[in-house]
């Protein structure tokens, strides 16, 4: 599971191709879709197994949505990055031909607190989520897959000290009610600088930035593991950026 742009296609590479475990999409819902409340009585539907949750940190999310946007697939277009940051957020689902299933929030940040929320929300009930940030899966990735081993239980974790190779083109974005291996990998070079927080802030500049956090939720924050995400941003942007905003917004 995770939010358009977040790493789902790449945690599902290096799950697959290091773990060795088949991994799924789309199996009772939509894997970029708010988690729904489906019950059997008094219990919680899931699809009986365990959930790896991929997200990206809000502030170069959202940037990677706009950018998205463009194409009018997935999202609406919007004219420049301050009102897209503003105004309603409508997400289509990608694979329900000829009419798209679509979603509508109350902003972009909103369907980033609202997808993760869920999803924590559906770990407390006991139910196996696993939570990875897209940025350690890019910088780390042996790391994670250690962590996604041992929430896996698998009976030899996987060594955190091993070469994990990211692929060098990016990952074709995919679903399993299509096709049912791994995505392909497209023609287009992987460009790491785009899971780095600090690139990010450089191309929205610190007013658009402070919109982005104004609408985040400190929960969801510490729920993706991201504690302390707020005080990150302001170092990574430096006190001349913040100053240059705030003199030019006077």
């Amino acid at each position: 599971m995770g939010t358009p742009r977040s790493g789902t296609n790449l945690a599902k590479y290096l799950i697959e191709r290091y773990l060795e475990i088949p991994v799924i999409f789309d199996q009772g819902f939509w894997k970029h879709g708010v988690f729904p409340a489906l019950i059997d009585g008094r219990d919680m539907r899931y699809g009986d197994l365990p959930i790896v949750v991929v997200s990206k940190d809000p502030v170069t999310q959202l940037l990677s949505w706009y950018r998205q946007a463009r194409n009018d697939t997935l999202f609406k277009p919007s004219g420049c990055l301050s009102s897209f940051l503003s105004k309603p957020f409508e997400v289509r689902q990608d694979f329900t031909e000829p009419r798209k299933m679509e979603y509508r929030f109350r902003t972009p940040a909103d369907y980033w607190n609202q997808f993760y929320f869920a999803m924590d929300a559906l770990r407390r009930t006991g139910i196996p989520v696993h939570f990875a940030c897209y940025e350690q899966l890019v910088s780390a990735p042996a790391s994670c897959l250690n962590a996604i081993s041992r929430f896996l239980d698998m009976s030899t974790p996987f060594d955190a000290g091993a070469v994990v190779t990211i692929p060098e083109h990016k990952l074709g974005a995919s679903n399993d009610i299509d096709r049912d291996e791994s995505p392909i990998i497209d023609d287009s070079r992987f460009d790491p600088v785009r899971a780095e927080l600090t690139s990010a802030l450089a191309r929205i500049g610190w007013r658009n930035a402070s919109v982005i956090l104004r609408n985040i939720d400190d929960d969801v924050l510490e729920a993706t593991g991201r504690a302390g995400f707020r005080k990150k941003c302001r170092d990574a942007a430096g006190a001349k950026a913040m100053l240059r905003s705030l003199v030019g917004f006077w």
